[in-house]
């Protein structure tokens, strides 16, 4: 028995005071009923051992005492889900700005590089506030998740409910609205950098590192503007009707295995004509083009293989929308 008042004592040191001597009672009452249906079953007394296995299954005391406490969260599993929704849209509406900002500074500062004028425009400020507002705006939202927690009106506010106007099945092979819009922005950063730093003739000026491209180049630059604009309005088309259809999944294979032939063809194409740098020389300017379309090359068993993939997995989601579009109609079939 004296396992049995240390195990309440170490509860009790756990319990709030004010309710120590009432939950104590109550678990005493029930140990000791307990242990007679034990004692009772056995026709015997219970040893030291019987009665610490006992209590082993009853849990540690600070678990024990746990079950008595309310349960004190910042926000209880009611409202989280919710919470977790609203974070991710305060992060996508505050976040793309700040990442778009980056971009387009990164984009500016080597532009600026380019024509040497060293200008940057302010973007990086512009991204910086942006993620300051995002901590903010997170700040808030669980400040305000938190206060209607411990509003007494929060379960009367989620059981007001119509069934009626829950929202309508999602169409097959939906697509996040959140990873078309950062395509989105992707593609417009690459489409303006493409047109104002990319366009031929092409001479790429790194300080004193001067590098000139072949007349081929202007196949390379129409041939990825056509592919960029062609993906970036299917990504808008994928925005505004966020689901594949087999269609536009046959589009996506298309356009991502034209601008992966597009790249391994200018990797072994030697588009690098010259290369200058301050002091040098005919041929050492010659070994290094010989070398850059050398180790261009190089890279085209790496990047026919990635294209291989990427193209695997635009057939895999051709295969998987028409799944997907068989079986809907199969499920309501059912389901009626």
């Amino acid at each position: 028995m004296d396992l049995i008042a240390r195990y309440l004592q170490a509860v009790k040191f756990w319990l709030p005071k004010r309710q120590q001597d009432d939950i104590i009672a109550e678990l005493s009452e029930d140990l000791r009923a307990q242990l007679e249906e034990r004692e009772s079953t056995l026709g015997r007394k219970l040893n030291d051992l019987e009665i610490e296995a006992l209590l082993r299954q009853r849990g540690s005391p600070l678990l024990v005492a746990n079950r008595y406490l309310p349960q004190q969260s910042l926000i209880g599993p009611l409202l989280f889900p919710i919470y977790v929704v609203v974070l991710k849209i305060v992060t996508l509406i505050s976040l793309i700005p700040a990442f778009v900002g980056l971009i387009a500074g990164i984009v500016s500062r080597v532009l600026g590089n380019m024509v040497g004028t060293g200008w940057t425009p302010p973007f990086a400020a512009i991204a910086g506030h942006f993620f300051d507002g995002w901590f903010s705006s997170l700040a808030i939202v669980t400040l305000l998740f938190a206060v209607l927690e411990r509003t007494p009106a929060k379960t009367e506010i989620l059981e007001k409910w119509n069934p009626r106007k829950l929202p309508p099945l999602r169409p097959a092979n939906s697509i996040p609205r959140s990873s078309s819009i950062f395509e989105i922005s992707g593609l417009l950063c690459l489409l303006v950098w493409w047109v104002v730093a990319m366009a031929p003739p092409l001479r790429i000026h790194l300080g004193t590192f001067h590098v000139s491209v072949v007349s081929s180049w202007s196949f390379v630059y129409w041939a990825v503007l056509a592919l960029s604009a062609a993906t970036t309005i299917l990504s808008i088309t994928n925005l505004l009707r966020p689901w594949w259809t087999t269609q536009r999944a046959a589009v996506r294979l298309l356009l991502d295995t034209a601008g992966g032939a597009v790249f391994c063809w200018s990797l072994q194409a030697h588009l690098v004509q010259t290369v200058t740098w301050e002091n040098s020389t005919p041929e050492k300017s010659a070994y290094t083009v010989l070398q850059l379309n050398l180790w261009l090359g190089r890279m085209f068993p790496w990047a026919v293989a990635i294209t291989v993939v990427i193209a695997a997995v635009g057939v895999w989601r051709i295969v998987k929308t028409r799944r997907r579009a068989s079986a809907r109609p199969a499920m309501h079939t059912a389901l009626v």
